[in-house]
Order: C-alpha cells, then structure tokens, then sequence
C-alpha cells in the first residue's frame, strides 16, 4: 500500500534526498513516499509567509512512480492550505507534474497554483436531508 508520510527528523530527509538525487534543504518541510516499506520518493517544501514553494517531487534511484509524486504533491498542497496559504508555485524539471497538479505557468514562465477552492469537492459537501 502506497503511504505518504512526513519526515519527521532532519537526519532521515537528508538521507531521502540523497537517496531521490535531490539537495537536502534543512530549512524545508518533507514527504516520503513508500509502498512496502521500499522508498519511491520525496518532496520539500517551504512556507515562505504569503506563500510557498514546491522545491523537490522526485523519485527515489529505481523508482519510477509518477503516481507517488502527484499524491505526495497534493499531500504537501494539502499541508500548506490547512496552514491558510493559498499562493504557490512548483520548480520541477518535469514538465507533466506540475500541469498534472493543477499549476499553470504565469507571464514570467513560473508554475503557480491558488488553493481557493483547490480541495473543495462535491463529495465533501455536508449531505442535507
């Protein structure tokens, strides 16, 4: 079963990013990605006051899983809404996942995405009798 899970010490987000060829941030907040304990992926992430950035959705080395990255994705969009940000932009080299998640690139070429109604959905609406 695919698990998205934060990070919860710098040490083992270092050791993930290593392991997903990307640069460990201190600074940034992280997912891990697994299914059967076996790493697929990581995302960091910060919270830099009116909005926040998307600095890393990649796969572990052997890992091809595009799924992983949009749940992680969404996973950290989701964490960043609960904390009432709703401006945020994505540096992905991979052109597919930040469309894939709703970011589209503004004049400057920049991938942006709102959160306002972002989650919102018909079947998380209160159901009246």
């Amino acid at each position: 079963m695919l698990e998205i899970k934060p990070v919860q010490t710098k040490e083992e987000q270092e050791k993930i990013c290593g392991l997903c060829g990307v640069d460990f941030d201190v600074n940034c907040l992280a997912y891990a990605a697994r299914e059967n304990n076996k790493l697929l992926g990581v995302s960091q992430f910060r919270i830099l006051g009116e909005y926040s950035v998307i600095y890393d959705l990649a796969n572990a080395a052997g890992a091809d899983d595009l799924e992983a990255l949009i749940i992680m994705g969404k996973a950290a969009l989701n964490f960043i809404d609960l904390c009432d940000v709703k401006d945020v932009i994505i540096k992905s080299e991979n052109q597919n996942l930040p469309e894939l998640l709703g970011f589209k690139k503004d004049n400057n070429g920049v991938w942006r995405v709102n959160l306002e109604g972002y989650f919102d959905s018909p079947c998380c609406k209160k159901i009246t009798r």
